[in-house]
């Protein structure tokens, strides 16, 4: 049990650098992508060992759970060359969790 409770506060600790990341970006800090980048690299191993381990009626969730870290990560590529649209991929990852997190497994 142990080795779970160290994955979730990593996952936790990940999903906190991530939006300090966002904000630092939003108030213009340079480090911001670097900070995201690191945020994401748990959220994002974490996500593909949730998918692997995971159950058959699990798969789809936590398939949907990858493709929004994927999302994160073309956000860190447009905020790492300065195009306006990284909040789209936000947003979009955003709305793939708020649906996982309302999603009823059968």
């Amino acid at each position: 049990m142990g080795f779970y409770r160290f994955l979730s506060g990593l996952y936790y600790a990940g999903m906190a650098l991530i939006l300090a990341g966002i904000v630092m970006h939003i108030i213009e800090m340079p480090a911001a992508v670097w900070v995201f980048a690191i945020g994401l690299i748990p959220v994002l191993g974490i996500r593909i060992y949730n998918f692997i381990i995971a159950a058959p009626p699990r798969k789809r969730i936590n398939g949907i759970l990858m493709l929004s870290a994927v999302f994160l990560a073309a956000a860190i590529w447009a905020i790492y060359f300065k195009k306006d649209y990284w909040i789209i991929f936000i947003a979009l990852s955003a709305v793939l969790d708020g649906y996982v997190s309302f999603r009823k497994i059968v």
